[in-house]
């Protein structure tokens, strides 16, 4: 097993598991903070960003991931303990039935759904048809106040060659770019990570961190999920993918080169990522202020049905290598935005 390898597998289990759902962070943080601890300048904005600072004398890079993870938050709880929630996140609802809900102080309740007349197996749900069971009859309203937020409990597990968990769209990301700056402890570039909140209910994290940093560059590295006819020819365990073009966003050609190469310098294979209906923070990075050159890899997923995705070990940690390379290599002068 190589050092990648061992530092994401070590990496994901406590990433994954930690409390996070879209702007309430807390808890995925301070994983964070105790993950790259001593690989740079640490601080937090008002946003939620957890943002990590290596100067350099080359050009201001931005190397940007999600950290947030799919939650509800409670509208409603009644006498008898049962609640009404909306959702944080672009998650289907019937992916989410059956799911533990955890909340910040430990608390925990369970999604279930009302079946509506002529309703199939809920496929068609719809997030009002969701509850909430809290076990705890008139004590809910109170153990459970209007207002509170949960997020979708996980308990990760490594299956053969695959991680399985319920949050691996907002960490696996994470683990490949904490371990890739665990092997890239030096570089030429200006390097400002960001850990980007909010990333699921609008990409909030993303604007506001480019914003403030005004990159010369930007790389995102983010999770696909294989959405048949959205991305045809795409495989698990065949490499990360590089952006060509999702919704709002078309690769930009400087920034796209630069992963080219650093994937052919560390000899990682990749594949085309092409999509219509679904995005990334790459769109609000490349249109920060005057527009930033942006290039995306994603790591592939695949859903289960349920609340959990399935990601390759080899992706992830290719993800990883791809990323040290590019950091570790000849920083690339700041290009037409």
């Amino acid at each position: 097993m190589s050092s990648l390898e061992s530092n994401v597998d070590a990496l994901l289990p406590e990433l994954l598991a930690a409390f996070g759902p879209s702007g309430r962070e807390s808890g995925v943080r301070r994983a964070l903070r105790k993950a790259v601890r001593g690989l740079g300048t640490l601080s937090e904005d008002a946003t939620g960003n957890l943002r990590l600072h290596r100067p350099g004398r080359g050009p201001r890079l931005l190397l940007a991931t999600p950290m947030d993870a799919a939650g509800v938050i409670v509208t409603r709880v009644d006498g008898s303990g049962l609640g009404r929630v909306t959702m944080l996140g672009g998650r289907a609802p019937v992916e989410l039935v059956g799911s533990t809900v955890v909340f910040e102080d430990g608390k925990k309740a369970l999604l279930g759904y009302d079946r509506g007349p002529g309703s199939k197996n809920g496929v068609d749900l719809e997030a009002d048809q969701l509850f909430l069971e809290t076990g705890l009859g008139k004590k809910g309203e109170r153990e459970f106040p209007v207002g509170s937020v949960g997020a979708i409990e996980d308990r990760p597990e490594r299956l053969g060659e695959f991680w399985c968990g319920a949050n691996l769209e907002g960490r696996a990301g994470c683990a490949a770019v904490v371990a890739a700056l665990r092997a890239a402890r030096t570089s030429r570039y200006d390097l400002h990570v960001v850990f980007a909140a909010q990333s699921d209910v609008g990409a909030r994290g993303a604007t506001t961190g480019a914003f403030g940093i005004d990159p010369e560059l930007a790389i995102v590295v983010d999770v696909a999920h294989l959405e048949g006819r959205e991305t045809p020819g795409i495989a698990l365990g065949k490499g990360p993918c590089l952006g060509l073009k999702e919704s709002g966003y078309v690769a930009h050609p400087q920034a796209l080169a630069l992963l080219k190469k650093a994937a052919a310098a560390a000899r990682v294979k990749t594949q085309w990522l092409i999509r219509e209906h679904e995005g990334t923070d790459a769109r609000a990075i490349r249109a920060a202020r005057t527009g930033v050159p942006t290039a995306l890899v994603a790591i592939p997923a695949r859903k289960s049905g349920g609340a959990l995705s399935l990601a390759h070990t080899r992706d992830i940690t290719q993800t990883a290598a791809l990323v040290a390379k590019l950091l570790a290599g000849a920083p690339a002068k700041g290009g037409s935005r």
